[in-house]
């Protein structure tokens, strides 16, 4: 401000001076006074030119990079080493306009990429806030897509997965499991930004291969198992039918032999009932209604339930056909049935511990809902017994892992196979309230 005044006042008074010397002067000095003045005023066009003006360009060019404007340029003042700095200039704002350029399509690019990756990433900022998170973690961690996470610190999520996340530290990666039948791996990593760590998560679902994997190594097991012991079985119960034969006339003889021969037909059906979860067909899937195929199930289900457990069913037989015809799913009934048993008996038995047995006033319940939303049609077999543990929660769908003495670990590892191939969702869990729930989600047909 101060040097635009000084080259406004400048040429003024210069003129002032030289109007004042013409007047004061002599005749004889006025001309001489009056040539001085006009030459004072070209020297100083001159100047004004070559410095004054190129100094003006430039400070203007400081205002545009301090304003990180990058799209205006300056124009030439006509002073050849002026015009110079200036081509310079503009040369340098048009690389910097580019690189400015290049790096918001990357950013773009990069934002697209982390979006649509399967893999669930949060960013955080130099704040630890969430500053980023992709539509894969709001899938893995069940958040609402109405929800907004950004400006939120991790443990403002209060989510098992994002908890589970929070846990580990810089550098660190673990198994992470949830409801026995989902398994991730988790991430803390971080990079340097402006010579700053910025930390981020990331989440990836281990659930499908390490199923697979597992799947493929019990398969081989059990077919390897039942052969052997079929074959092995088998001949020896045509020996022991053949020796029961010759020693029917030794009757305490007899019954041990019979004795034998029945302890190889439930060797035989054991091997069998292991067999049979590595040879559960393909689901052939027609659209149903969920809530009348239910519906039909229920009296079954009254005979698996004792006297002493009531059976809620949430289905109003006198709604309007319309609002019935909403809760429709694609499911191989079949299967969909052998699921349920499964699922009932469980709930069943959970009322046979013996801190259970022992509440007289308890009222015992199982219960079963549908439920309708824009994603699909949700199923819920929910019952007040024994609460599942969080390490039993872990294991609970891994193969042969079973809570009870007599379990074999098959049932829900069927279940979970059948449902897997509905490409449903699913969890079983206890929940605060304890109920232990176990959830089932269709997708829309």
């Amino acid at each position: 401000m101060r040097s635009k005044i000084l080259v406004i006042l400048t040429p003024l008074l210069m003129t002032a001076l030289t109007a004042i010397t013409f007047l004061a002067l002599s005749a004889p000095l006025k001309w001489w006074g009056l040539g001085l003045g006009i030459g004072s005023l070209l020297l100083y066009a001159l100047l004004y030119l070559s410095t004054v003006k190129p100094l003006t360009v430039a400070r203007r060019g400081l205002d545009l990079i301090r304003a990180q404007d990058f799209n205006n340029r300056l124009v030439k003042v006509g002073e050849p080493g002026a015009d110079k700095i200036v081509k310079l200039f503009n040369d340098l704002m048009e690389k910097l306009s580019n690189e400015r350029l290049r790096l918001r399509e990357q950013d773009n690019f990069l934002r697209l990429v982390i979006d649509a990756s399967p893999v669930g990433i949060i960013m955080l900022n130099l704040e630890e806030k969430i500053t980023m998170a992709n539509r894969a973690l709001f899938k893995i961690a069940e958040i609402p897509e109405s929800d907004d996470l950004d400006g939120q610190h991790l443990s403002d999520v209060n989510l098992p997965i994002v908890n589970s996340l929070a846990k580990l530290k810089p550098g660190e990666n673990a198994i992470i499991r949830l409801d026995g039948s989902r398994l991730y791996r988790g991430y803390h990593l971080w990079f340097l930004q402006e010579g700053f760590k910025r930390h981020f998560y990331m989440i990836e679902s281990l659930t499908e291969e390490v199923r697979m994997a597992e799947k493929d190594a019990y398969e081989k097991v059990i077919r390897m198992i039942s052969h052997e012991v079929n074959n092995t079985m088998g001949s020896v119960q045509s020996v022991l039918e053949i020796l029961s034969e010759e020693m029917a006339d030794d009757e305490q003889m007899s019954e041990t032999i019979d004795s034998c021969i029945d302890r190889c037909r439930q060797m035989c059906g054991f091997i069998g009932a292991f067999a049979e979860i590595a040879r559960i067909p393909e689901p052939v899937l027609t659209p149903v209604n969920i809530d009348e195929e239910l519906q039909k199930m229920l009296p079954f289900f009254k005979l698996m339930v004792p006297e002493d457990v009531e059976l809620i069913f949430n289905v109003d037989t006198n709604a309007h056909l319309a609002e019935k015809e909403r809760k429709i799913i694609r499911a191989d009934i079949s299967l969909l049935q052998q699921v349920m048993v499964n699922i009932v008996k469980n709930a069943t038995e959970s009322f046979n511990d013996q801190k259970v047995a022992e509440v007289s006033n308890l009222c015992k319940i199982i219960s079963i809902e549908t439920a309708k939303d824009s994603n699909g049609v949700t199923l819920t077999i929910s019952n007040n017994g024994t609460p599942i543990s969080e390490e039993a929660a872990r294991h609970i769908f891994t193969p042969f892992f079973s809570t009870k003495r007599s379990g074999r670990g098959l049932g829900l590892t069927l279940v979970s196979d059948v449902l897997r191939r509905h490409a449903c969702t699913f969890s079983l869990r206890t929940l605060p309230d304890s109920l232990t729930r176990f959830r089932i989600h269709f997708p829309n047909p």
